[in-house]
């Protein structure tokens, strides 16, 4: 028996065309796009959501690893990593077992600027850290509603998003903005 004729060996693989290479270029081009523009804002999401920074942190980069894996099948990547996003950090303080804080232990700029936050500088600083304290006083649902109204969703396409009534959302919302109204004129901060 030749050597040629053994079957049993692992034969050579050829290489990639040159469109699946184009592909796969364009695949982690666009992704590496959606990643830069999308990494903070995703942080600053879930900062609003309530969790700290670090743990922010780590739940985006945990949901973008998820978004690069199935790339090719998002439709709508930026709802489609809040929402994963949420649900993680939803399952993350199911099985937390910490003590809430009074304060968040350090300043963030994470705040969305479309939050209402007009200043520059450390002002603008402590006006994000006065309005993030005022979130993390609302229940739950409506600091999600708040969150995703800060990421410019509309009512419709939040309830979407959380499974449901856009009339909800939009009980949610009036709910959250008089709460945060009320909160934020006795602390001073931005209306």
């Amino acid at each position: 028996m030749d050597e040629h004729d053994r079957s049993d060996e692992p034969q050579p693989t050829l290489p990639a065309t040159h469109a699946a290479q184009d592909a796969y270029r364009s695949h982690d081009t666009e992704f590496s796009d959606f990643y830069r523009h999308s990494i903070v804002p995703l942080i600053g999401f879930l900062v609003v959501l309530g969790a700290r920074p670090a743990d922010a942190a780590d739940v985006a980069q945990e949901t973008m690893l998820k978004a690069y894996q199935d790339w090719n099948t998002i439709t709508h990547p930026k709802a489609w990593v809040r929402r994963v996003a949420s649900r993680a950090w939803g399952r993350h303080m199911a099985r937390s077992h910490e003590d809430p804080v009074d304060q968040l232990p350090e300043h963030t700029s994470l705040l969305h600027p479309a939050s209402g936050i007009e200043a520059s500088g450390i002002e603008a600083v402590e006006q994000r850290h006065t309005v993030l304290q005022a979130l993390a006083t609302l229940p739950l649902r409506q600091r999600q509603v708040m969150a995703w109204t800060f990421d410019g969703y509309s009512a419709p396409e939040i309830a979407k998003e959380l499974g449901i009534e856009p009339a909800a959302v939009r009980s949610s919302l009036l709910k959250a903005r008089r709460s945060l109204t009320a909160c934020l004129a006795q602390e001073g901060g931005p209306e």
